[in-house]
């Protein structure tokens, strides 16, 4: 019988936190708990962490896409934007293993070790060969931070939840009704809320975030429900600011 892949019901802050290999153990065949030997196609000796290639290589695809620069400035752009996503993928990784050391876990190198890494922070439970996703659980609650690590961890949350909030705008606009050099649609905040799997206070901060940092705007819905809203976004650079399909990790944002 076939099985009926799913994405496991997570926190999504947990891709800021847990290196790119994990995204292999948020898609499971059942979300309560399953054998371990369904995951038997996973690439277990795979590294943890995404490498970013070389420096040429971005170099070599700047030139390609755009050829019409000046190789010089193209090659700097590239330098620079690898240089920054290196920096941020190497902040990552030491924070992450700080957090293994403070634990008293072994630093993972491969998807095989992050499974029993991850099981040591109670995101997963192994008894024997049977595997039971614990995702839902807030970093705040799993990690062992202290101090202003706590309050730079919510406010990182709700910046989070404000990129999500983005991207779903995004979608809908992209099916909304065509203006010149703006996209406008029409939403339940209620309906937003529910499908964000946030509280409405939420999705209106967030809203009220990208109102001052992307250009949005939002106002009642004419003759409509309390909650019935219309949002109004600059278009195409919306678009182009929020262009993932989800909470991306840090380095990939860059």
């Amino acid at each position: 019988m076939a099985v009926d892949w799913q994405r496991a019901v997570m926190v999504p802050s947990w891709i800021r936190w847990l290196p790119c290999s994990f995204a292999y153990l948020t898609v499971v065949p059942d979300q309560e708990q399953f054998p371990r030997s369904a995951w038997s196609i996973l690439p277990w000796d795979t590294p943890v962490w995404c490498d970013p290639g070389s420096v040429d290589d971005w170099i070599a695809r700047a030139r390609r896409r755009h050829p019409r620069r000046d190789a010089g400035h193209a090659e700097r752009r590239a330098r620079e934007h690898y240089d920054r996503v290196v920096q941020v993928r190497a902040a990552r990784i030491e924070l992450f293993t700080e957090m293994c050391h403070r634990r008293g876990l072994p630093v993972p190198h491969t998807l095989d070790e992050l499974l029993t890494c991850l099981c040591g922070f109670g995101l997963f439970t192994l008894d024997g060969e049977v595997v039971r996703p614990r995702l839902d659980q807030n970093p705040i609650d799993v990690l062992p931070l202290v101090g202003q690590e706590l309050v730079h961890e919510e406010q990182a949350q709700q910046d989070d939840r404000t990129v999500l909030v983005a991207i779903t705008v995004r979608e809908m606009a992209s099916r909304g009704r065509r203006r010149w050099r703006r996209r406008q649609l029409t939403t339940y905040l209620g309906a937003l809320a529910t499908g964000l799997r946030m509280p409405v206070s939420e999705v209106r901060r967030a809203l009220a975030q990208l109102g001052e940092i992307a250009d949005l705007a939002t106002e009642p819905a004419p003759e409509a429900a309390a909650d019935r809203i219309r949002i109004t976004v600059t278009w195409p650079d919306f678009a182009r600011r929020f262009p993932f399909e989800d909470l991306p990790a840090p380095e990939h944002a860059v």
